[in-house]
């Protein structure tokens, strides 16, 4: 039997990097589907011109211009089109989501749903206040599981997690009709998976534990450490079971359910993660700004209030925000790029050492 037409639905897709350009291009390829992007500059023109392209172990897609909605100029959009999207996901980062979802607010109408894919737990109830305080849309708990980065403007590339999902669902209780119809076409998008969750927080915490343990061992170690490697270096696994078991408790402090058996079942995700490593690390790595204040720090914060110790996430991230301040520019130190004779010339990613 021929599988349910998926309810045609218009996106508004925030970003078009590893996340929503992946996904918002999976999306476009389900009929019925209408995505639009909101980007700028250079993703801007590629977009216009030659639409998305996604390179991928799932499987390439490329969703040409004339297959897209239309592309918003995020420093123009007082001159774009005005249109009521049934679903607005933030692909950006979650020290941006907050300005971002605001900047969607014309597009949003009774009926619109927010989705955040953001990593990261503290800044949910921030998405949810906003859409409240507009009097219109409805605000889901979001997540994501993709290995994926921008290769150029407008093309993505993905080399882990397969297939790619997006976990979701209502802040409380079961999901709402049009919250059922996204998992429609999300059911129906190749190359990825739409989790409908009754219980979306437990398995956001879940993802959450696992992305800030994984990034402070990794990001402090470097880039050697990769998701495959952590549980073959007796250190490196037993601090990042620390760091793991520090945040279960805290997510059991606010009564959100973590199961024992998801721990164990994360250790074999990362054995299998052969090269994988986290957008943090590589950002952190690459003197971008970064998520670790979202991740890290986030957990310093909650662990404070809510009186649960957290000393492995706490010394990674006092070692590693100092590089988040410097891409910042924020640091407030007079912090100088090294001399030549005092760069650090190591193997990296496996090159012997000379």
């Amino acid at each position: 039997m021929a599988a349910e037409a998926a309810p045609p639905l218009r996106w508004l897709i925030f970003g078009c990097g590893g996340v929503g350009g992946y996904f918002g291009a999976r999306i476009a390829k389900v009929k019925g589907q209408t995505v639009s992007y909101i980007v700028r500059t250079k993703t801007l023109a590629a977009l216009r011109e030659h639409g998305v392209r996604v390179t991928s172990i799932c499987g390439d897609v490329h969703v040409p211009a004339s297959e897209l909605g239309p592309t918003l100029d995020s420093e123009a959009l007082e001159k774009e089109e005005r249109f009521e999207a049934d679903v607005v996901m933030l692909g950006c980062k979650a020290w941006e989501a907050e300005r971002c979802l605001r900047m969607c607010e014309p597009w949003v109408g009774p009926g619109t749903l927010i989705l955040p894919l953001q990593n990261g737990v503290e800044g949910l109830d921030t998405i949810r206040d906003v859409v409240a305080g507009w009097g219109k849309g409805h605000a889901l708990a979001g997540c994501c599981n993709i290995v994926s980065a921008i290769a150029e403007p407008g093309v993505i590339k993905h080399w882990a997690a397969s297939p790619p999902y997006i976990t979701f669902g209502e802040f409380q209780g079961a999901p709402l009709a049009r919250t059922s119809q996204v998992k429609a076409v999300l059911d129906q998008a190749a190359g990825m998976e739409g989790h409908l969750e009754d219980d979306a927080l437990s398995k956001i915490w879940e993802k959450f534990a696992f992305i800030c343990s994984t990034t402070a061992v990794q990001a402090t170690t470097g880039p050697h450490a990769t998701q495959d490697v952590l549980p073959k270096v007796p250190e490196l696994d037993r601090t990042w079971r620390a760091a793991m078991h520090e945040i279960i408790a805290l997510c059991r402090s606010y009564g959100i359910r973590y199961d024992d058996e998801q721990l164990e079942r994360r250790v074999e995700l990362l054995k299998a993660a052969v090269g994988a490593t986290t957008s943090c690390s590589r950002d952190l790595w690459s003197g971008r700004p970064s998520e670790v204040d979202d991740l890290l720090g986030s957990v310093v914060r909650m662990g404070d209030a809510q009186q649960i110790p957290v000393p492995t996430i706490s010394a990674c991230y006092g070692a590693l925000i100092l590089r988040d301040r410097v891409a910042r520019g924020g640091s407030g130190l007079p912090v100088a790029a090294p001399a030549d004779g005092q760069k650090i010339l190591g193997p990296m990613w496996g090159t012997p050492a000379s």
